[in-house]
Order: C-alpha cells, then sequence, then structure tokens
C-alpha cells in the first residue's frame, strides 16, 4: 500500500483516470459539481493503491492495481471527501529497448466529493480506455 500526501510533479502518474497528467493534458480537467475538479496532479489527497502484475515474456508486461483516494481538506458545504475508488489494468510491450506500446483500461467509482455542495447531485462513474506509443531516450 503506497500512501501520499503532497503535491507530485507530472511525470508520476498512479492511475489511468485519477491524478494522470498525460491525460490532464490531452482531455482536460475532469470537472464535478460546484467547483470540484481532478487537475493532472496530485495535490489535497490521501492516496492508497495495491498494485501488481505479471510478466509472462521478457517484452509483455501486465498490470493490475485497485486505487483509493481521499481529499485531505474540502470546504465545509462539500458533501464528501471521497474522489472514489479505481481499478486499472493495463499491458505493456516493449517492441525495441527505448520503445513501449501501452494498452490500459481504467474504471473510476466516482466519489461523493464530486457531487460538491448538494447530496442531491449526481454523479456518473467515469472509464478510460488508453492506448500509448512511448519513446524515451
Amino acid at each position: 500500500m503506497i500512501s501520499a500526501k503532497a503535491s507530485t510533479k507530472q511525470d508520476w502518474n498512479p492511475c489511468l483516470v485519477l491524478f494522470n497528467y498525460d491525460r490532464y493534458t490531452w482531455a482536460g480537467a475532469m470537472p464535478g459539481n460546484t467547483g470540484t475538479t481532478n487537475s493532472g496532479q496530485m495535490a489535497n489527497a490521501w492516496f492508497y493503491q495495491v498494485k501488481g502484475g505479471i510478466k509472462p515474456t521478457d517484452k509483455l508486461d501486465i498490470g493490475l492495481s485497485l486505487s483509493f483516494a481521499q481529499a485531505d481538506k474540502v470546504a465545509a458545504t462539500i458533501v464528501s471527501k471521497d474522489y472514489g475508488y479505481e481499478i486499472d489494468v493495463t499491458g505493456t510491450y516493449k517492441i525495441t529497448n527505448n520503445l513501449s506500446y501501452m494498452l490500459g483500461l481504467g474504471y473510476l467509482f466516482t466519489g461523493d466529493y464530486y457531487k460538491g455542495t448538494s447530496a442531491a447531485n449526481s454523479v456518473a462513474n467515469n472509464y478510460l480506455v488508453i492506448n500509448k506509443l512511448t519513446l524515451t531516450f
């Protein structure tokens, strides 16, 4: 389990939907009701994650993670501190030493934090299917 309570940099993407700077850059913030939003960097959060995976070949890596996040401090008018639970499944294939292809599926069970100031507001769960080609040098 990982617990963090700090602002992080742009190179740490613990989930595919929550606190993912790449998703934020290409798709924008994940807005909620009454000013609640999720940006690409983790801030004002307690974050817990269980993560594991298998590597059936030298070039293929399959991962699974379950995460929970909760706001550290919120205004008294916000309904809840819970950002929600997220399940991520990823498969990464190393094409060459510096080129890899990743296919991922993330599903966020959206927490009541995004209801904002009224428990009557509705929120929907979010999902993401992503494929990504990464060149590192």
